[in-house]
């Protein structure tokens, strides 16, 4: 096998193991409890899908930096930036603590979840929140 044919099939292995590395499966609970973990430059997990009513979340952070998370309405639905919902914005957390829970009642829709310190928003640290279904 010549090194070309060998090189063009180990780049397009490692293309799709790449592509395996990303967490776009959205994860979905019926429990009115969202929990996550924030970390450089992530949150664990990226999509998520709830039911709407009244949500507790909990939020810890596994980085080395601080990190916060607020549950924001989509730049599209609200002009230029995205504001946050009233009550919308776990406290920053220094590395290895927890937020206090926020409980927030949410109606049908697709949130942002944005870490806001800093640039963590475009570096990455940012996802999806839909709520959906039949109220908690």
């Amino acid at each position: 096998m010549s090194s070309l044919k060998l090189s063009t099939m180990c780049l397009a292995a490692a293309a799709i193991l790449l592509a395996g590395c990303g967490e776009s499966a959205t994860v979905r609970t019926e429990r009115p409890i969202l929990r996550f973990k924030v970390d450089e430059y992530r949150i664990k997990p990226q999509n998520v899908s709830a039911r709407p009513g009244l949500i507790k979340i909990v939020v810890g952070n596994s980085g080395r930096l601080t990190h916060n998370l607020a549950i924001q309405m989509p730049a599209e639905e609200v002009g230029e930036r995205p504001t946050d919902v009233v009550g919308g914005r776990v406290e920053s957390m220094q590395p290895g603590e927890g937020a206090p829970p926020i409980k927030l009642r949410l109606a049908p829709g697709t949130y942002r979840l944005v870490c806001t310190i800093a640039n963590h928003d475009d570096l990455g640290q940012y996802g999806k929140l839909v709520i959906e279904g039949p109220p908690l």
